[in-house]
Order: C-alpha cells, then structure tokens, then sequence
C-alpha cells in the first residue's frame, strides 16, 4: 500500500485524471453488460409480444374485411325481388319456371364475380334448395345434403344478421358457410335462407402472407376450440386446451419458460371464434445475443476512444469558461448588451466569472432603467385604456336592447345579440392591439346594426372608403367610440333624419379618416376648448376624471400612446350643422412595416 501509495502521488494530474475516469467508465460498464445480458429475455419476450398483438390485430380485421364483403353479397341478394319471388312460389308453372331461370342466372353471377366464394344457394322454408356450384357449373332446386335445420338455428340466433357456420368434422376440413336469414319485405316473415359456401383457399389469404421465421403456427379456432382453418391442424395439448377454457379476456398470451415457445390467443370481434397464434423464441434469442455482443464490443472501442482524448477534453474544460467570458466582455464593449456568463464551478474561473455578472447587470441597469420604467408605464395605460371603454359601451348597448325588447315582440334580438356579441369579443382585449382596417369596419357595422334596430329610419350610414387601404392596421375599437359619440350627442338631440358619413383616404403618407354627422353641432367655445384638451399630454381619462368625455379622450389618448404627440383627435363643428370627428393614422401593414 506504502508503495501504491507512492506512486500515486508521482502521477501527473492528467494520469490521476485518466485514471480516475477509466474506473468510473469501467466499473459501470460491466455492471451494464450484466444487467443487459440478465434482461435482454426481457426484452425479445416484450418485443415478440408487441409483434404477435399486432399480428392477431391484423388477422382480426382481415378477417372482419373478408365478413363485410360477405354481408355485401347477402345484400345484393337480399334486394333482388326475383329471389322473393321464386321462395314464394304462387304463379304459374311457366311462370315459375322463368323466375327460377332468372334466379339460377343471378346465382350465378353472384358465384363467378366472387373469388370468395365456392357455391350460392337460396333455401326456401319448403326444403328447396335454389343454388350454383363453381365445380358442378349448374343449378339444383332439389335437396341437398346440406345441414339446413342448423342452418336455419344459426340464422335465426343471429336475428336478422349474417353469422358465420361450419361442420364439425374430425377426418377432414369442415366446409365454412355464410347464412343469414331472408325476411318478408311488408311482414318481415321468414321466407328463406342464405348459403354461402366459402373458398378455404382464399380465407386462407387472411394469415397465410403474415407468417415469419419465429411464428410456428397461426390457427382459427371455434368457441368450443375446434380447428376451423389454419396453417396445420395440430392437436393441441390438454394443457393449452385448459389454459385457453380459462381466458376471459379479449386476447392473452403464455411464454413456456423452459422451451422459450410463445402461445397467444385474440378473439375476434363479431364471432365466437378465436386466433392462437404459437411461436419459437430460440432462433430469436441467438439473434439478440449476437447483437449484444457487438454492441458491446462497440461500446468497449468508443470507451478506449473516451480515454484517449480525455486530456483535450480537460483542457477545453478550463478554456470554455474563459472563452464565454471574453465574448460576453466583448458584448458590453461594442454593443452594450449584457449578457450573464453561465460557469457552473467555485474555482478562480467561478469567481471571477459572477463578479463580471454583478458589474455587467449594474451597468445594464444604469443605461436602460429610464427606458424600461417609461415602456412599463406607457403598457399599462394602454391596457386601461382598453379596458376603460368596456364599460361604458356594454351600457349603452345593453340599455338599447331593453329598449327595443320593451316596444317590440323582438325579432330583431337575434341579430342585436351577434353584433353585440362581436363587438364584446373585440373590447375584450385578447391578441393584439392593432386590427386590419377591414376588421375595425366590421366593428361598425356591428355596431350599426343595433343603433338601426333602435333609431330604425331615423338613422342612415354612408361611407366613402379607399379599398386599398384596407389591410393597413389601426388600434383597435378606435372608430366605434367616434360613432358612439356621433349618435348620442349628434343625431339623438335632433328630430330629424340623421346621416353618419365616414370618410376614410390616403393623404400623403398617412392614412385620414373623418366621422361626420348632422346633428346638434357645437358651438365655437366648445369646439376650441375640446380640440385643446385633445391636444394637451395628460391622463385624466385614465383615472376617469372627466367622465362626460370618456370616449373621446380614450381615443385621443390611445392614438397618442400608439403613434406619438403629434398625432390625436380634432373636432371641426357648427352649431345646428353638423359635427366632424377626423384624425390621422400612420400607414402600417401588419408586424409593423409603414406602408407607402
């Protein structure tokens, strides 16, 4: 140990390092190889489970394809007057003879345009049996040897349903047939029965492709376990036999542990009848482990690969932090832009690395509080300006619609109802705050549309609009409280008609929008002393001070805060004339390009 010891400490740091890393990479990895090798059975059994439920799936709905082309055939059969004709049998022998005729034609039409099928046959109650024959090419209306009375149990149980039959027979494949029961189309009374002999061959296309290396057996079994139709008719044993009797649920599997052979079971939906499925997972095993050997030797040369470049690797380790530190230095020189140096360590890097932090986040504070402070204040007031009209306007709008519910037996409720539903979905104040014009338009004629159920004849809307400025973007619920404003204190305090004109044109590089009305007018006092209140840079309408004014200075005060001082509202007026609303808008398309 002394002498261990001693050497040890005669390492460099980058061979105690290697080391150091050769034992923690070692030691894991064949703790890995272990536990990979302990579970890899694991694995291959849940990797053959998976396959072989995908597998009985995939029979399953084969299966139920190849039913529904069946039921497909019934159908066509069962929308042929001539069949009900001929089971009926109450015309003349020549007659007769000519239904039979077409029936035998039809039949066989029926036989030959299916590979599906190997004979057609029509049953009457009376014993006849009306069928073709793909072997014997002909019709027979005699008896045959045909099961018929549990032909017809198996029918009738299925209640007017197509359902599947077979004969039991131990020295040979039993004949698969498909009945269903043919009702009277006034009295729904049993006229007769449907057979359809089925092609084994062709049911056979429903598993014979989907077999594989591993998969030993795929196999139809009836309710009671009798081979149906499958790869081979191997008996099975009495303990598969009893395991299968126990089942309950829709599908299952057991994995013989001692000679790695795989049964799985699915019953199919629809029928009684169930899918086994048997497989070897011998051939498997040797596969996974072959694979895990060269896994594992891969993994062996990417660890000597680890070992041999683990120096640079350490040394990158110390130059990285370095390097994130002079490029962030190099931010706040040129560009001053702070940028924190993440370096999770506690060495002298550390250190100087969070003192560089700390300075760097006081300058940025120096430099951009102003800013931040004056952008947090100017989105605040703009949400209150949002939210301040909301009110204001749900009253009017909703003193409206009582108004008008009061007078009238309101059919019109409906429409008042959308308009004002729109418009609330637009004062809400979700997405963005700017609109397309052609959105803010819709906003009006909304609104409109329920001043109109009020004012009814006494108000008219005219409108002068550039089309081509239509996709430019305005705040939004800008024009709505200009008309508000234009009813209620214009057109509402006269007895005549009313007339609201809205102008809207480029000027320039700008965007002039007029809202024109003649109504009460203003006198001159009152026209100087709105268009200085518009014109001067405070906040009253924030705090709700001026009340009488609230939609106005809304307005003013949002195209301020969007656009600058320069821009706002301005009234022209004349008193027992007419009122003029007008302002100017920047041209800006959508994400904020100015439009020329």
């Amino acid at each position: 140990m002394k002498y261990l010891k001693q050497y040890y400490k005669k390492l460099s740091i980058r061979q105690k390092l290697l080391l150091l890393f050769s034992v923690q990479i070692i030691i894991p990895m064949v703790f890995m190889g272990t536990m990979l090798y302990k579970n890899t059975e694991s694995i291959i059994q849940n990797k053959c489970v998976n396959y072989t439920a995908d597998l009985l799936k995939m029979i399953e709905l084969r299966l139920n394809d190849f039913s529904d082309n069946l039921s497909g055939i019934t159908n066509d059969i069962l929308y042929d007057q001539n069949m009900y004709a001929v089971l009926d049998d109450q015309y003349q022998d020549e007659v007769q003879e000519q239904l039979k005729e077409i029936c035998y034609q039809s039949l066989r039409r029926i036989c030959k345009a299916s590979d599906k099928l190997q004979r057609v046959a029509i049953v009457g109650l009376d014993g006849k049996v009306y069928s073709y024959d793909l072997n014997a090419g002909g019709v027979n209306i005699e008896e045959e040897a045909l099961p018929i009375e549990e032909m017809l149990r198996a029918a009738r149980s299925a209640k007017r349903m197509p359902t599947w039959y077979f004969d039991k027979i131990d020295d040979k494949e039993a004949d698969l047939y498909f009945v269903r029961m043919i009702h009277g189309v006034d009295d729904f009374s049993e006229k007769g029965l449907i057979i359809l002999q089925i092609n084994r061959e062709k049911l056979k296309d429903v598993y014979i492709d989907l077999s594989t290396e591993f998969m030993e057996s795929i196999q139809i079994l009836s309710q009671d376990n009798y081979w149906i139709i499958g790869m081979d008719r191997k008996q099975m044993s009495q303990q598969e036999t009893n395991w299968l009797s126990q089942q309950n649920e829709e599908w299952n599997y057991k994995i013989e542990q001692r000679t790695h052979e795989m049964m799985a079971y699915m019953n199919i939906t629809g029928t009684p009848w169930k899918i086994i499925a048997k497989a070897s997972l011998k051939d498997l095993f040797r596969q996974e482990m072959e694979h895990f050997r060269m896994l594992f030797m891969m993994i062996m040369i990417c660890t000597v690969l680890i070992l041999s470049i683990f120096s640079v690797l350490m040394a990158m380790d110390i130059l990285e932090p370095i390097n994130r530190l002079v490029y962030s230095i190099k931010k706040v020189e040129q560009e001053n832009i702070h940028e924190e140096v993440l370096v999770d360590r506690e060495d002298e890097l550390g250190y100087l690395s969070k003192c560089f932090n700390k300075m760097s986040c006081e300058i940025d504070n120096l430099l951009n509080r102003v800013y931040k402070e004056q952008l947090t204040r100017k989105e605040s007031e703009l949400k209150a300006l949002q939210a301040q009209i909301n009110p204001h306007f749900l009253f009017n709008t909703l003193e409206s619609i009582n108004w008008m519910a009061q007078l009238n037996n309101v059919p019109e409720i409906r429409d008042m109802v959308t308009s004002l539903s729109a418009l609330m979905e637009a004062s809400i104040g979700k997405g963005s705050p700017m609109v397309p014009l052609s959105k803010e338009l819709k906003y009006i004629d909304s609104y409109l549309l329920i001043m109109k159920n009020r004012y009814g004849e006494r108000l008219t809307y005219e409108s002068c609009i550039d089309k081509s400025l239509l996709h430019y973007e305005v705040p939004k619920l800008i024009l709505q409280p200009l008309v508000e404003n234009a009813i209620y204190h214009g057109i509402d305090r006269i007895r005549t008609k009313g007339v609201i004109s809205l102008t809207i044109k480029k000027q320039e590089d700008k965007i002039y929008i007029e809202i024109r009305d003649n109504g009460k007018g203003m006198t001159p006092e009152e026209v100087a002393d709105m268009n200085q209140i518009f014109k001067e840079d405070n906040h009253d309408y924030l705090l709700g001070t001026n009340r009488k004014s609230i939609g106005l200075a809304n307005v003013n005060g949002r195209l301020k805060l969007f656009f600058g001082q320069e821009y706002g509202l301005e009234i022209e007026s004349e008193y027992e004339g007419y009122t003029k609303m007008k302002f100017y808008v920047p041209m800006t398309d959508k994400g904020g390009k100015q439009g020329v």
